[in-house]
């Protein structure tokens, strides 16, 4: 075998004049630029098909007629660049080879012979011993067959034959040397491209198997793979196949036990710890990452030791659900993985001996989508731009960390709440904290910044989710106060609701809800280890021993049930110009998140500063411009809207002047005005600075001339020019260039004062210059920080000059003159001061006030649902100083007047009451003894005024249908069902009427248990209706109740004539079923178009054909029923909740009817 790579040149020797070449230094030549143009394809191009060489199967009259093979790009692991081709000149010189073309699109091969490697002795070709050829035939085109060829059609088990490209490269025999002239005589380079057939088995041979063993020959051990690259996880037995866990459905502890079941915290583990249990603890998973591992030769993951600690989570009462994530995490790395495999086949140094002068072109009639007989193109690493095999290798050891590095401690955590990804990749989410964040981890978390060399940021991604973790076994009103503190104080928009496996009584607390009723009302909980921007963290808690602990978390994605807040926000005007200032919202409540509605990464102007949200104009994306955007406060939409209008870029200067000659006394200035669209818009000019403006546009070449007649150089005005763009207008300031800087003081001194006013006057001297001739003025410009700007204070420029400013501040003074004279460079640049003045007193601080609800330590605007609510409010104060004088207490109704409630309220806890319909809010206001004011927050107690609700029924069966006596007498009760969503009702009234309701006497008040008695034995109608009135007396009238007694004479039938008709004919029995159990269980996602179906039956007794379908909704989300009166019914586009479905059976000749329903939940 002739293998070029498996010896190198790796020098050469360069010919002098007249020297004597030997074959061996011409031949070292050669071999060495041969070498490194191979060793150029297979390292920094690759090995393999590139394209092309693929066999198809040719039939005439259904009998094999040809195997066809299509022109193709290959390159072996001994660097030969190998495409069919065939002759195009024969040579004419016995010594010279014939010449070939490769421009064919493919080859006919027709007839086929057994071929013989006697002439190489290729080494893949023969068996282990080395002593036996493999099967193989050759195959030929009709051109190329000779006799001892057969044809194709006689080739058999087409289904077991793959098909190889072989290179036979050897030497050929050097005859002896005749004659004088041997110039042609030399060692002859035999490559022969060959096209052979084998079977499958051998085909295996040619790969190898994994594993070593003894040559026969030498004795030495050696691999039985000969094929190193070949190999690929692609080709393992459904390895492609995710492996999904299943996911866990908390309604089903609702559904299938029924809302009054008592939830325990080990029926929440079960579902967990059966899920986990069910799939071994990520086995399969495992032999999957181990199975790709072995193949491309690396380490593997111990699945018992994980399992092993899995199982002893589930042994403590809380962290199981972090035992689900940490499989999960590991489901979603070999996802990771397995969307690589089909890109990695990126090999660096390949195996020189792999497929040196073959390569594999696949089955005959492949069977598979990826033959394992049929040789890729493992391209160089130069040439891989993802670097999928690298990223494949990379998950498989983030794979390992993960199962090492999980650790979920038994000591108390701290909450973190970390931004992260919702539907992204693995590597893209924030790291959990149940993995011990080692430098190993990080490293291995995401590719793309480990290779930035930002590994260490994979804590935390800044993005639209929040993970939310260390909150479980801790108290759950502390877990739950900690994590709102972090909301609150970072902005995030996200609710949150615990919820109690015990019933809660008289719960007060609209935070805090019973997890059955709440489960029940919100389907769709689901945990994730947080909660996506938008949605409702949900805390599980219940008593452990003496502790009321969280034990664990669920989220939904959406904003669900707190306690509701009003939301308001506004600004100044619905339209703004896109060059205006700032323009500040107002908000409500005060700490709110001020969000615009736009989409695409487009901005929609909203800045933050100091606390308070402003609009600036100046950022608004251009895409905006002229439509409508809205805002957000917390998430909820408001109905603030602001549309922004471009404004143009246009630039103005004084472009030339003319000075007056002779007598004239103009002086002629041309401004230039230059920009897009200049002619669209309206130029307003105020030439002399005085106030009086005048139209004037630009000639075609952007000019405005102008005539300033008897110009004043000491008193050059600044012209001012307005460019109105519709409703928008710019003023821009033109300075004319006609006069000298402005000359500056000197030697300034000062003095300052303390006025005991709280107050410090300063003074100051200085020194002028000589030329004064220009000068009118001196402004002194004054700041605390001039990065924030200067004020100015204006006067004469004769010393002295006084400047008042509160005290315990200092302050930077400049000095600069003015006149007719030219202001250069800035402010920053004048003679003056920094930082001078009486500073603050380091005793003086400002008190610190809050105030909260004596009950919780929820700050939230509370709403009375009873006739009186009683509450006491604790007022925190504190001063630095100690010298709090004076805390007031101040209220106001509805938000009008605020009026002083209470003045230093003992043990700084006052009390009130809200008995009437409105809003009572309340806030403190402290002052110390320097004069230091603050105010606190407000707190607001609302009382709806809602109309309450009656009705009446009859108390025996629940019923309202009016009844007829039969008997002498009838004594019946009636049951009163009245509400009030106020909880106010102050008087329930019950009027009796005798004469069908012309007249209405009371007949009792406020009965006992709400149920009152009464009887009729007359002739006549006594009828019944209950009057319901509430604290702000609203009324409701329920409905009538009637009970009728009507004379019935006596008659006594003496004889009864029978005849054929007597009887009434019995009626048939309808039966109806609506296609399903009590209850259905439907999955949104799986839907197909959004749809679903009920198919229901009904059936007679006797048996009847002619039966009518009639469907209907009784409770749900709207959704669209088509097929109505069909036994089939289709709903489309449903949504996430319950629905009931109720199906009636009918028969047309009797009306007999049987009605059924069923509950389908969609989640």
């Amino acid at each position: 075998m002739n293998n070029k790579l498996s010896n190198i040149a790796v020098r050469y020797r360069k010919f002098s004049k007249g020297q004597y070449i030997e074959k061996t230094h011409f031949n070292e030549f050669l071999d060495y630029f041969e070498d490194q143009d191979r060793l150029s394809r297979v390292m920094l191009e690759g090995v393999g098909v590139v394209c092309g060489f693929k066999p198809k199967l040719v039939y005439v009259d259904k009998r094999l007629n040809n195997i066809q093979l299509s022109q193709g790009v290959a390159i072996t692991t001994d660097g030969d660049l190998l495409t069919l081709n065939k002759t195009s000149e024969v040579s004419k010189d016995l010594y010279v080879s014939d010449l070939k073309t490769i421009n064919i699109e493919n080859q006919k091969y027709t007839h086929f012979k057994a071929y013989d490697n006697f002439k190489v002795g290729y080494a893949p070709f023969y068996d282990d011993k080395k002593t036996k050829q493999i099967e193989l035939w050759e195959l030929a085109t009709e051109e190329e067959a000779t006799s001892d060829f057969q044809p194709i059609n006689n080739l058999s088990n087409l289904e077991n034959k793959c098909v190889l490209l072989y290179l036979e490269d050897y030497e050929k025999d050097i005859k002896p040397c005749r004659g004088v002239d041997c110039d042609n005589h030399g060692i002859q380079q035999i490559r022969n491209l060959k096209v052979l057939v084998t079977t499958e088995k051998q085909m295996a041979h040619i790969i190898g198997q994994i594993g070593f063993s003894i040559d026969p020959v030498t004795g030495e051990v050696v691999p039985n793979r000969r094929d190193t690259i070949q190999p690929h996880p692609l080709f393992l037995k459904d390895i492609m196949k995710p492996v999904k866990q299943e996911r866990v459905v908390v309604e089903r502890l609702i559904l299938n036990n029924k809302a009054e079941a008592n939830i325990l915290p080990s029926d929440i583990k079960k579902l967990y710890q059966d899920v986990l249990q069910k799939n071994d603890y990520g086995q399969a998973i495992f032999e999957k990452i181990n199975a790709i591992s072995q193949v491309i030769g690396m380490g593997t993951a111990s699945h018992p030791g994980f399992k092993s600690a899995l199982e002893n989570i589930l042994t403590q009462e809380i962290g199981f659900q972090y035992a689900y994530d940490a499989v999960q995490d590991l489901a979603d790395t070999y996802s990771e993985i397995i969307k690589l495999l089909p890109k990695a086949f990126t090999v660096s140094l390949p195996d020189l001996i792999s497929f040196p002068k073959h390569v594999m072109l696949g089955k005959l009639i492949p069977n598979k989508q990826l033959d394992p007989f049929r040789h890729q193109f493992y391209n160089s690493p130069v040439l891989d731009e993802e670097k999928a095999m690298e990223r494949v290798k990379f998950l498989i050891r983030r794979f390992n960390q993960q199962v090492q590095s999980f650790r979920l401690s038994s000591t108390k955590s701290q909450i973190r709440i970390t931004p992260s990804q919702k539907l992204k990749p693995l590597s893209n989410k924030a790291i959990p904290f149940y993995y011990e964040a080692s430098e190993a981890l990080l490293k291995t978390w995401n590719f793309d910044r480990i290779n930035n060399r930002s590994f260490l940021e994979n804590i935390t991604f800044n993005n639209p989710f929040y993970n939310i973790e260390g909150h479980h076994g801790m108290d759950y009103r502390e877990a739950f106060d900690k994590i709102k503190e972090i909301r609150d104080q970072q902005q995030l928009g996200f609710d949150i609701m615990a919820l109690s496996l015990q019933e809660l009584v008289n719960n007060k607390d609209l935070s805090t809800a019973y997890f059955n009723e709440y489960v029940e009302a919100h389907h769709g909980l689901e945990h994730k280890r947080g909660v996506e921007r938008g949605g409702t963290f949900v805390l599980i808690f219940d008593n452990i021993g003496r502790d009321t602990k969280v034990i664990a978390d669920f989220s939904l994605p959406y904003i669900c049930c707190t306690p509701k807040i009003d939301v308001k926000l506004s600004l100044p005007s619905p339209i703004a110009c896109a060059k205006s200032d700032l323009i500040p919202f107002t908000v409500y409540p005060m700490n709110g998140d001020v969000r615009a509605v736009v989409t695409g990464g487009l901005n929609g102007g909203v800045v933050l500063i100091d606390g308070r949200y402003f609009l600036n104009p100046s950022l608004v994306s251009a895409e905006l411009y002229n439509k409508e955007i809205s805002f957000t406060v917390n998430g909820k939409p408001t109905k603030c809207t602001v549309r922004v209008l471009p404004q143009p870029d246009i630039k103005i200067k004084a472009d030339s002047v003319t000075y007056p000659k002779g007598d004239s006394k103009d002086t002629i200035v041309n401004f230039k005005i230059s920009g897009e669209n200049i002619g669209d818009y309206t130029y307003s000019w105020d030439f002399w600075d005085n106030g009086r403006w005048v139209n004037m546009a630009p000639d075609e070449r952007g000019i405005v001339t102008y005539a300033f007649s008897e110009l004043n150089i000491y008193r050059i005005p600044t012209v001012k020019v307005k460019v109105i763009s519709g409703e928008c207008a710019e003023t821009i300031e033109v300075n004319l260039p006609l006069t000298e800087a402005c000359p500056v003081v000197s030697d300034i001194t000062y003095t300052v004062v303390d006025n005991d006013n709280g107050n410090q006057t300063f003074t100051f001297n200085w020194d002028l210059p000589s030329d004064l001739s220009a000068v009118t003025g001196l402004n002194i410009f004054v700041s605390e920080n001039p990065s924030a700007g200067w004020s100015t204070e204006s006067g004469s420029y004769t010393p002295k000059r006084t400047i008042t400013r509160p005290i315990g501040k200092k302050y930077y003074f400049r000095f600069g003159l003015v006149g007719s004279c030219r202001e250069e460079g800035g402010i920053a640049g004048l003679p003056g001061y920094n930082s001078i003045g009486i500073g603050p007193d380091e005793n003086n601080h400002p008190p610190t006030v809050s105030i909260k609800w004596k009950d919780t330590s929820v700050l939230d605007e509370r709403l009375c649902r009873e006739a009186v609510c009683n509450f006491t409010i604790v007022v925190s104060a504190d001063d630095v100083d100690g010298d709090i004088d004076k805390i007031l207490i101040y209220k106001s109704i509805e938000g009008g007047t605020s009026i002083l409630f209470k003045e230093n309220p003992e043990g700084n806890m006052f009390s009130d009451s809200i008995n009437k319909a409105g809003k009572q809010s309340y806030w403190a206001v402290v002052i110390d003894k320097k004069g230091n004011e603050v105010t606190s927050n407000i707190l607001s107690y609302r009382k709806e005024s809602h109309a309450p609700s009656v009705s009446i029924r009859w108390n025996d069966i629940s019923g309202n249908a009016n009844r007829d006596c039969t008997e002498p007498a009838c004594s019946y009760s009636i049951e009163v069902l009245a509400s009030d969503a106020d909880g106010d009702i102050k008087d329930i009234q019950i009027h009796k009427s005798t004469d069908g309701g012309s007249t209405w006497s009371l007949f009792t008040r406020n009965p006992s248990g709400n149920i009152f008695e009464d009887f009729i034995n007359n002739v006549g109608t006594n009828s019944y209706k209950a009057v319901v009135v509430d604290e702000e007396n609203n009324e409701a009238v329920s409905n009538i109740l009637k009970y009728k007694k009507e004379y019935r004479p006596t008659l006594v039938i003496k004889s009864l004539k029978p005849v054929s008709t007597c009887c009434t004919p019995e009626l048939p029995v309808i039966t109806s079923y609506p296609g399903g159990d009590d209850v259905l269980y439907v999955d949104l996602f799986g839907l197909t178009e959004n749809t679903f179906g009920l198919k229901g039956t009904g059936k007679a007794i006797p048996h009847l054909d002619d039966l009518q379908y009639f469907w209907s909704k009784l409770d749900g989300p709207e959704v669209t029923l088509e097929n109505v009166n069909n036994s089939s019914l289709v709903v489309k586009n449903p949504s996430r909740g319950t629905y009931r479905f109720q199906l009636l059976v009918k028969d047309v000749s009797s009306d007999a009817f049987g009605v059924s329903t069923i509950k389908v939940v969609v989640s």
